[in-house]
């Protein structure tokens, strides 16, 4: 059950979903320099769908959790019939949908229209990112993807729980560059977001719309009907005023980029709940001597929750197998004895004796474990992928979920079929305790030269 870093853009199904602007054009209002190169856009393209991500459009203000839904993808409810969806997308879908917010260890993404020049991608100048109180956020990687096209912005290790991130990108004369040398400008979308009054001006039935409202107008040029006219701007004016409601604006311009010289802008909630990360080789357990094993939570926890399973003696929400042992059909040796407390923002397990060097440990943690406040922490985005009934990878080899690469899929895909292997032996989950359904942490490693 190795795991590696999701890495990549967090486009896939979170571009996707982040599509509100949709119906847009591509290209429409980008402006054009006859003798000069031709300039770059940062994207908010519906179809294929080019937006940043991930986005706080699509958290629901009534339930405060992530709802696909605003973005008018529905999620089946049994992911077994996903529908047009691969049944990892549709776990995958599901899973967010259950969070206040987006994982902590999320990487940001817009996409451009041409390769960016990584020179020019300097944090605090072309790229500014604070948080929903104007406090600058430091502690990024921003780095330009030349095969998808999307520039990144990574926490290291993770965005604070509970944050709000807003992201801006300086276009135009004095912002990031293409390869070629060619300024970036932003797309339509972005545009008809910066507009100072409202898109549907002021119609208070939206079917009301007067063709002479400029942005319907806009968009009505572009060959839109009537009808995808005023859903366009409804969504984009909901948007627009979710923004002002934010101060958006305001903090990425004390920030330094002034509301002109946006190119693109984009924000996002991060969950609240705390959370085992995980996002190797950063976010791994760390062997701390012979026999501990040091498990870092993102967050607070109830010390009256870390409780570790020992066979016949105690139930817990915290199991550590020795997984070479019990492929080896010695179930004793399988479940060693250890005890677990909480210590310095970890999870610390300690064995009764020595852990086999050589072996694989197995790490997993129910949803038995709590934060102070009594809710059980939640899945990072790995741990949740392990536990998916639907394969990672299709049969030609390639990622079955959005903003997981290739690579990381068969890497990841080899330890979900392990675990599946471990879940389908009905005498060690009811022994355990565990299951698919309340995993919120799931980790191997060979122990002896650290996961």
């Amino acid at each position: 059950m190795r795991a590696s870093q999701l890495r990549g853009p967090a486009g896939g199904r979170l571009a996707r979903a982040a599509c509100i602007g949709g119906m847009l054009a591509a290209g429409a209002c980008t402006p054009s320099i006859a003798d000069d190169p031709a300039p770059g856009a940062m994207q908010w393209d519906p179809a294929p769908p080019r937006v940043p991500s991930p986005t706080g459009l699509i958290v629901d203000p009534t339930t405060g959790l992530i709802d696909f839904g605003l973005a008018g993808i529905d999620v089946a409810s049994n992911c077994r019939t996903p529908g047009g969806l691969s049944q990892a997308q549709c776990e995958f879908d599901r899973y967010l949908e259950t969070l206040d917010g987006f994982p902590s260890v999320t990487p940001a993404a817009a996409p451009a229209s041409l390769p960016l020049d990584p020179a020019t991608l300097t944090l605090g100048g072309s790229v500014v990112a604070v948080t929903g109180s104007g406090a600058p956020i430091a502690d990024v990687a921003v780095a330009f993807d030349d095969a998808s096209r999307f520039l990144t912005v990574a926490p290291r290790p993770s965005w604070d729980l509970g944050e709000t991130v807003w992201l801006a990108v300086r276009g135009y004369d004095a912002g990031v560059r293409t390869t070629s040398g060619a300024e970036v400008v932003g797309s339509p979308t972005q545009s008809l977001l910066k507009q100072e009054t409202p898109l549907t001006c002021g119609a208070g039935d939206p079917n009301q719309l007067d063709a002479s409202c400029p942005a319907y107008d806009l968009l009505a040029s572009q060959g839109m009907s009537h009808a995808d006219v005023v859903a366009a701007l409804v969504k984009l004016e909901a948007a627009r005023t979710a923004y002002l409601a934010a101060g958006a604006w305001d903090l990425v311009a004390a920030a330094g980029i002034a509301k002109p010289d946006v190119a693109v802008l984009w924000g996002f909630p991060v969950h609240t709940s705390s959370v085992a990360e995980l996002a190797p080789p950063a976010l791994v357990p760390r062997v701390a001597g012979p026999s501990e094993i040091d498990v870092a939570v993102h967050g607070t926890v109830d010390p009256a929750t870390v409780v570790a399973f020992v066979t016949r003696q105690q139930a817990g929400p915290i199991v550590v197998m020795d997984l070479s042992a019990v492929a080896a059909g010695d179930l004793v040796a399988g479940l060693p004895v250890v005890d677990a407390r909480y210590a310095g923002g970890a999870v610390v397990i300690t064995g009764a004796a020595p852990f086999v060097a050589g072996h694989t440990i197995g790490l997993f943690f129910t949803s038995g474990l709590h934060d102070a406040s009594g809710r059980p922490l939640v899945a990072s985005p790995v741990s949740a992928l392990l536990t998916f009934e639907g394969a990672l990878v299709d049969s030609g080899g390639h990622s079955t979920v959005g903003g997981v690469s290739d690579a990381d899929a068969v890497m990841l895909e080899a330890g979900r079929v392990q675990l599946t292997t471990l879940l389908a032996n009905p005498s060690l989950t009811a022994l355990t305790g565990i299951n698919r359904q309340n995993l919120v942490y799931c980790y191997a490693f060979t122990f002896g030269g650290g996961p």
